[in-house]
């Protein structure tokens, strides 16, 4: 039988922090920038924002949330610490981001249809159980 891969941990992009560093995480927001030459987008949910390396997980339907600003997306990967301070763009102040967090996606599927709100009860549910 196949080895199975690990499974992604669906969490809230606010409850991503250090003490995650290392796991495979599920995680869902709009996309608020996205820089074609580094391959780092902003995934923005409420006031709260990582960064996301997707320079593994460019494919056919990235256009679909590459090429619009705020679209929906499920992100799937790695997070990392990192020492480099990366470049953000600039964000308004309430804000807040990571700078030497960031998560390596593995898989980017754009979802223009998911709510949000529901998927955050969801995942906080989750989280309390």
């Amino acid at each position: 039988m196949p080895q199975q891969p690990d499974s992604a941990t669906p969490t809230r992009v606010c409850g991503i922090n250090e003490s995650l560093l290392g796991q495979k995480l599920r995680i869902a927001g709009r996309v608020l920038s996205y820089d074609v030459l580094t391959g780092l987008f902003v995934l923005l949910d409420n006031d709260k924002a990582v960064m996301v390396d997707v320079s593994m997980a460019i494919d056919d339907k990235s256009k679909l949330w590459a090429t619009e600003r705020l679209s929906t997306v499920i992100v799937l990967g790695h997070l990392e610490g990192t020492e480099q301070d990366h470049t953000v763009p600039q964000l308004p102040r309430r804000i807040q981001i990571h700078r030497h967090l960031v998560i390596r996606a593995l898989l980017v599927v754009p979802c223009m249809d998911l709510n949000l709100a529901l998927w955050n009860a969801v995942v906080a549910e989750g989280e309390c159980s």
